[in-house]
């Protein structure tokens, strides 16, 4: 095993589960709801406050006063790019596609929720950057051999 496929083994698992534990909220959480108590516990006290916040239908609402057009539309893919592309990268699997996914997705956030604020800071755009350009390089490199892909070459 070559240090290379560790390494993206480690960018895989951190980028996807970052994406993904971003994206789960907004399918499962909202009002009087809140995330698994082993979830709650691994992920911090601020995980539980951002769930109650979530849910797609306030994720849509939240995009419609951005400007964004179709707004339910647009808070399905953006959900599912980030839990099911992260889930995707975490594993290898489908990795031209989940990174594509996980890079449009993070472009948007960019450009239409994080721009206005800068780069740096609460709101900025520093964050879903990284996550993009870790998706980007991901998918221009591969999974790696320690990935679901490899054991299907």
């Amino acid at each position: 095993m070559r240090r290379s496929d560790l390494g993206l083994l480690t960018l895989r698992l951190a980028t996807g589960a970052v994406l993904a534990a971003h994206g789960l909220p907004k399918l499962a959480g909202g009002p009087d709801s809140s995330p698994p108590g082993w979830l709650d516990r691994l992920l911090g006290t601020n995980y539980a406050s951002a769930w109650e916040k979530s849910g797609t239908e306030a994720f849509a609402t939240n995009l419609g006063r951005m400007g964004v057009p179709m707004p339910g539309l647009a808070a399905h893919a953006s959900t599912w790019a980030e839990l099911g592309g992260g889930l995707a990268l975490a594993a290898g699997v489908a990795t031209p596609l989940a990174s594509a996914a996980a890079v449009a997705n993070m472009a948007v956030a960019v450009r239409g929720a994080h721009w206005k604020t800068g780069f740096y800071g609460a709101g900025g755009y520093e964050f879903p950057l990284l996550i993009g350009v870790a998706a980007a390089a991901i998918g221009l490199i591969g999974p790696g051999r320690l990935s679901v892909d490899q054991l299907f070459k």
